[in-house]
């Protein structure tokens, strides 16, 4: 009877991963979804470059053999379960095959002890995405970074609530193993650094970022299912062992987050939306706050440095300093505030010097724990026994300043000019992203901007039986600047820094295309509360060209720049160089380039702009320029 017993069983089991319908369950966008299959140019791949991600050999590019393999090992299944066991390395595919296939009876999360554990301790009874601003400083956060908070309770309505700290962030983020900026923006591109999601608790994330960092957090509240949800966890806890190669433009933080939360509802085609060059975390925002239904609404989490700066924004040197001196020297604060009659005064001095505190000593207050708690606990006793309670700090943006309401990141512009001694011109620019100085602010990082694959190209009107001329006068692969004035909570250091190429206007050739180095340094000052700005900067430049004497040139020299933004219609900026140059001979740096330039724009709406520019170049004439630009 045995024999007969085994030959059923081998007849019953062939019959069911055998069966016709297993080759429409793997083109199931459920399917596709779980081992995370794309088409490319040559046919359709898994994007997960672990091999624990797959049970087929030929799994990573045969959706349907890894459909077979997988429901194969769950039918040949048998209790007690390793950890090792393919229902405990992935119960989201499991638990969906339970729906397909009768046989399936097992509980992944009644059988498997680890998996019970995490899906306890993540307790995700609904979903956020967060949206942590652009970090300038950094180049893995220069366009800002999102991930998504698993919360333990329904969304909370107060917004003084401060129990989802405790609740998981879900982070996809390369594995570095370099901290050199170059070497990190090189291999980021080519994909050299293994990808993983990780499991955190959200406070982590709010330390890193809202205090380290002193960025800003916009968290969004999401219309997940409770069994969607459960569906995300079970998959987050599939791809714990394996990893993605993370790809700095496209397979990013952005592209995963939306991925897994497309495992969760597979009616999103979110990742769908995306460009196929490049996936931005603020155009992911976008695509989820324009998906209809997705998001019940948004929440603004300010930095420490944003809570600083509002509680002083109307006080005077005198305070401020007496401020600092609170944050310098805690443990005398009972001495400092003893003879401060005024209660309210007295709360709000000591809780801007909390805040100050936080702000700068946020490293410390990790890495020093003990004794740097020990010197801030001085203030919150104070605190503790001034009788007042302070009213929250009223910090809600207006709609239009909420990042996915900002302009969109590619932009194109065209426009017509007059040279002298040249004569007139027409112009095309292209940008793929993302902000200016001069572009509409709203939503944007206000002292800073982000060129990435910009360019300009010029068609010069000749008027000598010549025909006309095209150049290509700038082509920026990327160009990054960072103009934070002055404060007095922070001595931030200006800088800009660009890598591309452009056509050189000056005299040192007649209009010659050439590779160009661009970085400064120096400092910036504004009134406190606007966006106004002016820049002491001294410059180094570099180009290449064969029509360069001896092909290269470098210069350096001060720089001014001035921007004005008179209201969300109108900004301004205007700039002043002087360089000594050389050609790499003696005498060094006997030339000198002068150069001014003043832009106008004009804001439209978010979505279109007119630019009025004015340049002069000593010995080569002026230029004026009018164009548009528009933002999609």
């Amino acid at each position: 009877m045995a024999p007969g017993f085994i030959l059923g069983a081998f007849f019953w089991f062939s019959g069911i991963t055998g069966h016709a319908s297993v080759e429409k369950w793997a083109q199931d966008p459920q399917w596709l979804n779980l081992v995370h299959y794309k088409k490319t140019l040559w046919g359709i791949e898994g994007q997960a470059d672990g091999a624990a991600s797959y049970l087929a050999a030929d799994g990573k590019k045969n959706p349907e053999s890894e459909l077979r393999e997988t429901l194969k090992q769950f039918l040949a299944l048998k209790a007690p379960f390793e950890k090792q066991s393919a229902l405990c390395l992935f119960p989201a595919r499991y638990n969906w095959l339970k729906t397909k296939v009768t046989d399936l009876k097992y509980d992944p999360l009644v059988e498997c002890a680890d998996f019970r554990e995490f899906v306890t301790k993540v307790n995700a009874k609904s979903v956020s995405l967060i949206f942590s601003s652009y970090f300038i400083n950094s180049p893995a956060s220069a366009f800002g970074h999102t991930f998504l908070r698993f919360n333990s309770a329904l969304h909370r309505q107060d917004d003084q609530d401060q129990a989802e700290l405790l609740d998981y962030g879900i982070n996809y983020a390369a594995v570095m193993d370099t901290d050199n900026a170059l070497v990190y923006a090189a291999k980021s591109m080519l994909g050299l650094f293994p990808g993983t999601f990780t499991a955190i608790p959200y406070y982590y994330k709010v330390r890193e970022y809202n205090d380290f960092e002193s960025r800003d957090l916009w968290e969004y509240k999401l219309s997940f299912t409770q069994p969607q949800i459960d569906r995300m966890v079970e998959h987050l806890w599939e791809l714990g062992p394996t990893h993605f190669d993370y790809k700095f433009f496209t397979e990013n933080c952005s592209y995963h987050v939306l991925s897994l939360m497309e495992v969760g509802n597979p009616k999103l085609k979110l990742t769908d939306r995306l460009p196929s060059l490049y996936v931005i975390p603020i155009d992911t925002v976008r695509i989820v706050a324009e998906e209809k239904g997705l998001t019940l609404g948004s929440r603004y989490r300010p930095s420490v440095l944003s809570r600083l700066e509002k509680r002083t924004e109307k006080s005077f040197q005198e305070e401020l300093n007496a401020i600092r001196e609170l944050v310098e020297n805690p443990l005398s604060a009972a001495e400092q505030v003893a003879g401060m009659t005024d209660v309210v005064k007295k709360a709000e001095r000591l809780d801007a010097a909390v805040d100050a505190f936080d702000f700068l000593y946020a490293q410390d207050l990790v890495y020093k724990a003990k004794e740097t708690n020990a010197r801030r606990h001085h203030i919150l006793t104070q605190r503790a026994i001034t009788d007042h309670i302070s009213s929250p700090l009223e910090m809600t943006p207006p709609s239009e300043e909420h990042p996915e309401n900002g302009h969109r990141s590619q932009r194109i512009g065209a426009g017509f000019g007059y040279r002298d001694s040249v004569g007139t011109f027409e112009t095309f620019s292209m940008r793929f992203a993302l902000h200016d100085l001069l572009d509409p602010l709203p939503g944007q990082p206000t002292f800073s901007e982000i060129h990435f694959a910009g360019l300009t190209a010029r068609v010069q009107q000749t008027g000598h039986g010549e025909g006309n001329k095209l150049f290509l006068d700038n082509l920026d692969f990327f160009r990054v600047s960072s103009f934070q004035p002055v404060t007095a909570w922070q001595n931030s250091f200006s800088w800009t820094a660009k890598f591309g190429a452009r056509t050189i206007q000056d005299n040192a050739c007649d209009q010659c295309l050439a590779a160009n180095i661009d970085v400064g340094g120096g400092a910036s000052v504004g009134p406190r509360g606007t966006e106004h700005f002016v820049a002491f900067m001294t410059k180094l430049e570099a180009d290449y060209s064969d029509r360069l004497k001896n092909n290269a040139r470098v210069a350096v020299g001060p720089e001014i720049w001035a921007r004005i933004v008179s209201s969300r219609r109108f900004s301004l900026l205007g700039k002043i160089g002087y360089k000594w140059s050389n050609h790499f001979e003696s005498p060094f740096f006997v030339d000198q380039i002068f150069t001014r330039s003043l832009e106008v724009r004009y804001h439209a709406n978010k979505d279109w702009s007119l630019a009025l520019t004015g340049e002069g170049y000593e010995k080569n004439g002026e230029t004026i320029h009018l164009g548009f630009y528009r933002f999609f």
